[in-house]
This record gives structure tokens, C-alpha cells and sequence, in this order.
């Protein structure tokens, strides 16, 4: 993305089952099948390796977006930003329906905007965040240290987790039991700068991003 639009952010996501997590990971939406292989089989024939790992926490502020009435009160300010009159000046040049672009005015619309729209499009196509990088921005602004949602993938539930916004009783660790070669097994204020990369850039980089 423009670096000028949206200053990144490290996130954890982490899913509710194995299938959500493994749908997830590889995109592969519900009972997909291709040329007759299972999600699985397709992953194997690929040579896709990947691992799956169990963890346990807890978390302080979690921001519930699993149902469309959670973004009401996000929406409710949102509604009060009206569209500019250059964008209606390119909607009639473009011959774009009145409905095909709008400001967003109920949770319903907010949530299905967010969670329906392929999120890859704006940042690939004109460097300019999704619907999702914005609405996550304006929460993680608000104090919360992760969202919890609906995977449009699997059947589970999804938690995309802000490490950089932990509160200090907050914590995701391991289950199982890690090799000896790993530093860290748990995930909290105090490990959350090294885990997420943060504090191996150089001070230039820093200030950069």
C-alpha cells in the first residue's frame, strides 16, 4: 500500500479449529474441490507444507464482530460522512449505478462490506487500504488488542490478535511443548517487540514505518 494512506501494523491471526485454520491459510472456501481433490489432497499434491499449532491466553478488550449489529455504533459515525461531490462527478463520467458506490449508513452494510468485498483488490490494484485495514484501524485507535470475527472460509471463528496493543495481563502462549531452539513460547507486552520483528529493525527503519 502507499505508504502515505495507512502505517502498517503486525497482527496474530488465529482460528477457531484445525479446518478454519487450514481453509484460511490456503483460501480455499467451504466443500471446495478442484479437479476432484479435497483442500487437503490439493495442498499435499502442491508440496505446500505448513504447520499447525495450538495455543491457549487471554485478552482484556476484544472486539466482537461476529454479528452485524456489533458495527452499529461504528456505523453510526460513519454515516455522518457524506460523498464528496468529486466521487459523484466520477460516478456520472463512469456511468456507475447509484448503487454500485455508497457511504456507509447501518452495521449491516458496514459488515458485509468489510467481510464480503476480496480485500486484496484496493491495495493490489491502487496501493489504497481495504475496507478491513480501515475498520481495523479505527479499533485498534479505540484501545481494543484484537477482532474477532467469522471466517469466510471455514465454519469457525477467526481472532486477529494486535501484539503491539496488549495489555499486560494479557497473553496467547503455546500449548504444546516447543524446541529448545525457540526464544519465546508466549506472546505478551513484554515478548510482543521482538516476536513481531520490531525491535530487530534498525532505528532508520523505525522512524520509516
Amino acid at each position: 500500500m502507499d505508504p502515505n494512506t495507512l502505517n502498517p501494523w503486525p497482527a496474530l491471526y488465529l482460528a477457531e479449529d484445525y479446518e478454519t485454520a487450514f481453509r484460511e491459510k490456503f483460501q480455499l472456501p467451504r466443500d471446495t474441490r478442484v479437479d476432484g481433490l479435497t483442500p487437503q489432497e490439493l495442498a499435499l499434491e502442491h508440496g505446500v507444507s505448513h504447520t499447525a499449532l495450538f495455543v491457549k491466553g487471554q485478552l482484556a478488550r476484544a472486539f466482537d464482530m461476529t454479528l452485524p449489529r456489533s458495527l452499529v455504533a461504528v456505523a453510526n459515525i460513519l454515516r455522518r460522512v457524506k460523498m464528496p461531490a468529486r466521487a459523484r462527478e466520477i460516478q456520472r463520467k463512469l456511468k456507475i449505478p447509484n448503487g454500485g458506490i455508497y457511504m456507509v449508513q447501518t452495521g449491516k452494510q458496514l459488515h458485509e462490506m468489510v467481510l464480503t468485498h476480496n480485500w486484496r483488490m484496493l491495495p493490489i490494484q491502487f496501493g489504497l487500504p481495504a475496507q478491513s485495514h480501515v475498520l481495523a484501524e479505527l479499533i485498534r485507535a479505540a484501545g481494543f488488542e484484537a477482532i474477532l470475527y467469522r471466517s469466510t472460509k471455514g465454519s469457525g471463528r477467526c481472532l486477529a490478535v494486535f501484539p503491539d496493543r496488549l495489555d499486560d495481563a494479557s497473553y496467547v502462549e503455546l500449548v504444546d511443548a516447543s524446541p529448545p531452539t525457540v526464544k519465546h513460547r508466549r506472546l505478551d507486552s513484554s515478548t510482543a517487540g521482538e516476536l513481531e520483528g520490531w525491535e530487530s529493525l534498525p532505528p532508520r527503519m523505525r522512524a520509516l514505518l
